[in-house]
């Protein structure tokens, strides 16, 4: 049996990890089960994994322990793996080493810099990250962990019957915003984007974490002075992408992000900031420095102002994904390090 173990109360980009993770492994004809460490009320993850037939619980639910770690190791056997993602699952399972002679494996996904207690459990995180075998989503985080850490790049499953097509329509350019509203993701400076050229129309999914009020204030101000079309978050990205021509991440930090993958396997173009892997994902023509973020706003406009330019675009990210991060193309790997047979 295969665990893929996670402490998680929202849907971003480790949630969308797991489950393709876990879809992949249940399509290989693999057991697998998710365990979540903590319950969480309404979480979208539960029935995206009720829809694909896996099966998850949890170890804690309603201020209550299911399991103990010592009664949840007690089932192990030494043909098991518990694959933990984010730092507290990771902290966790490294514990069990004292209880069973089941395999740990730990992926690291964030790539932001984080604060406070955060940023202790990130501590702890990478310090104790000798006792597992682990993974990294970018080379930049995989360069931050003191230990032995191998790079694996997220994927995604590409669809055969997706073409690039939003290109060929007489619409107006859609332009969207896909991720948490905060200043680590852009949201800001996506806002002050989409002012630079009212000929698209521009399209925010997700939500706030309510934590940075004076963030959220500026969003309100900045966001009521144009239009723009506020989805909220939605559980599933695949039903939306169609409403997309280009996916515009404005981002301060980023790993290797899932949504982008998402999005180019779509036929959506990627244009982004110059942050984690996407220096690795993106070609020259969709990626500016950081710090010459507002320069986004002229490769819209080219796109805008040359749609054949952008439909060759939109097809080459797309191959470029079923090319090297595609589930196919990522099996090999994870099949050596689950040691698998079959």
């Amino acid at each position: 049996m295969i665990y893929l173990l996670l402490d998680s109360s929202g849907f971003g980009g480790i949630e969308s990890h797991v489950l393709q993770l876990a879809r992949l492994l249940k399509n290989k004809q693999q057991a697998v089960t998710v365990v979540f460490i903590r319950h969480y009320v309404d979480h979208p993850l539960y029935q995206q994994l009720e829809d694909a037939a896996i099966p998850f619980h949890f170890l804690h639910a309603y201020g209550k322990k299911i399991h103990s770690a010592y009664t949840f190791a007690k089932q192990l056997n030494g043909d098991d793996v518990l694959h933990a993602h984010g730092y507290k699952a990771s902290i966790f399972i490294r514990a069990l080493r004292f209880f069973t002679t089941s395999t740990i494996v730990t992926t690291f996904h964030a790539g932001e810099t984080s604060f406070g207690r955060v940023a202790f459990y990130e501590w702890c995180n990478r310090v104790s990250s000798f006792m597992s075998y682990n993974l990294a989503v970018s080379q930049a985080i995989q360069s931050s962990i003191p230990a032995r850490c191998e790079l694996l790049s997220n994927f995604v499953p590409i669809s055969a019957n997706v073409d690039c097509l939003p290109f060929g329509k007489p619409r107006r350019l859609q332009v969207g915003f896909v991720g948490r509203l905060c200043a680590v993701k852009g949201i800001d400076r996506f806002l002050w984007l989409a002012a630079q050229n009212d000929g698209c129309d521009y399209h925010v999914f997700g939500d706030g974490d309510g934590e940075d009020v004076e963030l959220l204030q500026s969003i309100e101000s900045l966001s009521a002075k144009f239009s723009i079309h506020w989805h909220g978050r939605v559980d599933d990205m695949a039903e939306h992408w169609h409403v997309l021509d280009i996916l515009l991440m404005p981002s301060r930090a980023e790993g290797l992000p899932m949504a982008a993958l998402e999005a180019m396997s779509h036929g959506v173009i990627t244009i982004a900031t110059d942050v984690g892997d996407l220096a690795r994902l993106l070609p020259n023509n969709c990626i500016v420095e950081q710090s010459k973020w507002k320069t986004l706003a002229d490769i819209v406009k080219t796109f805008d102002n040359d749609k054949a330019l952008a439909l060759d675009v939109a097809i080459k990210q797309q191959q470029h994904i079923k090319d090297t991060y595609s589930c196919e193309a990522r099996w090999p790997q994870l099949k050596a390090i689950y040691q698998l047979t079959e």
